[in-house]
């Protein structure tokens, strides 16, 4: 069968009676065959026609884990209509006139648990419809919007067409080998292209699926991993902290009194792992802690990975360290493989030409699984995207350094925020750390650990003497003075604005 749409995939597999979907791993947890959930995503979709909504309409919402949160964006994609995912918080922007914006940029007139000048707020009412199909629509059709993370300023719209995201869910699939029988984990946010994605692509691969809310998660993880402890294959995704954090928790698990279970983690098949720089000391405390619980290493997939390109633009299955990274002067960086189906990439540099083997220069990309830009009319299929990264590549596999605006070049010698936070995170009372780049030069913050002090000085001539290049100043702040996106990422121009206000002192 022949699927144009995201919501013809996900009806596509209504029909399994073996596998379920479960939000939530408390007592509370909802679990429903995808028979039942499919009606119930038909019912949606009903609910919010009686309520005005037509095919091509876009509805600003907050995508959550809930069971409410995953029906209200399947049902308004089943009627046909553009759900336009909103972060929950903005660094430097009031909420309201954040959500003013898009509502102006997207000609918006709705939203779903989201309120505006000018939107209606739609109710999720399950009301079952005469024609209860999917909506048709066309492969090149819009399928919902994203917004970036506004690390770097305010947040803009990322289209992304049928197309594109069926494309990437199709590469995914292949490279994890998931098929039906196998099982989803899901910890993480979803108004994030990873969590987004995962739920999507295990909906539309038709395995089972659990989709939880990332603070319940990283309460109780335990209490997630168990629920798929006898599926035929798990496939989830943790980026870089979430391997130190679930190493500290399994651990302490082992050690403590709900002991050693040796057959909890033996059916994973793929963690994809992305979103941040992957460290080496995390992924080896991590591989440390579970191996015991039955862990395969090879189950570790680096990934690449961008809202742009839908989400995975490159993939490496873990092996063994030294293939796994690659160090140069005091910079480690993680190898993330080649690209996926239809997707070409190539590292330039600022001439536009051809990076020799290993030489750091701009990573571009084209292909299928690539947005529409953000005026929505840019054809990246033929027309190469600059993604903002610079990395490069070793025998066809990428490297990332950084990105382009957390490179400073003091006196001749280029750094990256991100290595430097590396180095200073593993200062002993150090907490969190993050560099803010200047053109010329750089800050740093750190947190002190609780009840700790950090010796500002001596990490400014650490620093220096690792990278050839002396920080600004080093200050200690606390922990409330770092501002993040709503993906966690450090909202390095907000802090930089606040820092030369005298505001983070």
């Amino acid at each position: 069968m022949t699927v144009n749409t995201l919501q013809e995939a996900v009806a596509a597999q209504a029909h399994r009676q073996d596998a379920t979907i479960t939000f939530g791993t408390s007592a509370a947890r909802e679990q429903l065959t995808y028979p039942a959930f499919a009606e119930q995503i038909a019912a949606a979709a009903g609910g919010f026609a009686d309520q005005g909504v037509r095919p091509g309409d876009r509805v600003l919402l907050r995508v959550t884990g809930s069971r409410e949160g995953v029906l209200a964006l399947l049902g308004l994609m089943h009627l046909g209509a553009v759900p336009v995912s909103v972060k929950p918080r903005v660094p430097g922007a009031m909420l309201g006139s954040y959500v003013a914006m898009v509502t102006q940029q997207q000609g918006a007139r709705y939203a779903f648990r989201l309120s505006g000048p000018g939107l209606t707020e739609l109710r999720l009412e399950l009301r079952p419809r005469s024609a209860p199909g999917p909506e048709p629509g066309e492969r090149d059709g819009l399928a919902f919007v994203q917004y970036t993370s506004g690390s770097t300023g305010m947040p803009r719209p990322i289209p992304l067409s049928h197309r594109a995201v069926l494309g990437n869910i199709g590469a995914i699939g292949a490279v994890a080998g998931m098929k039906p029988g196998h099982a989803g984990l899901i910890a993480l946010p979803l108004h994030h292209d990873m969590g987004l994605i995962g739920v999507l692509t295990s909906l539309v691969r038709g395995i089972g699926l659990v989709v939880e809310e990332p603070g319940a998660f990283l309460r109780r993880p335990l209490a997630g991993l168990r629920l798929v402890r006898e599926a035929e294959s798990v496939h989830s995704a943790f980026p870089d902290f979430m391997l130190r954090y679930l190493a500290a928790r399994m651990t302490e698990a082992a050690d403590g009194r709900e002991g050693l279970d040796r057959g909890l983690l033996r059916s994973w098949r793929t963690v994809f792992c992305g979103a941040e720089p992957i460290r080496p000391r995390s992924v080896g405390a991590f591989l440390n802690a579970v191996g015991p619980w039955g862990f395969d290493p090879g189950a570790l997939v680096f990934c690449y990975g961008l809202a742009e390109a839908a989400l995975m633009a490159t993939s490496h299955r873990y092996t063994d360290t030294a293939t796994a990274f690659r160090t140069e002067g005091t910079t480690t960086t993680a190898c993330l493989g080649g690209t996926m189906p239809g997707l070409d990439l190539r590292v330039v540099d600022e001439a536009g030409l051809e990076c020799a083997d290993g030489e750091v220069g701009s990573v571009r990309l084209r292909g299928a699984t690539l947005f529409d830009g953000y005026d929505g009319t840019t054809d990246h299929r033929t027309v190469w995207f600059d993604t903002g990264d610079l990395g490069s590549l070793h025998a066809g596999r990428l490297h990332l350094s950084g990105r382009r605006g957390d490179r400073v070049c003091v006196g001749g010698v280029n750094v990256f925020a991100t290595d430097v936070e590396e180095v200073a995170a593993a200062v002993p009372g150090v907490a969190e750390c993050v560099v803010l780049p200047r053109t010329e030069s750089f800050a740093v913050l750190v947190v002190p650990e609780r009840g700790r002090t950090v010796d500002t000085d001596r990490l400014a001539a650490l620093v220096a003497a690792e990278f050839g290049a002396a920080p600004e100043r080093v200050m200690a702040v606390a922990h409330s003075a770092l501002s993040r996106t709503a993906s966690g990422k450090p909202a390095r121009a907000h802090m930089l604005t606040r820092l030369e206000q005298g505001a983070l002192g």
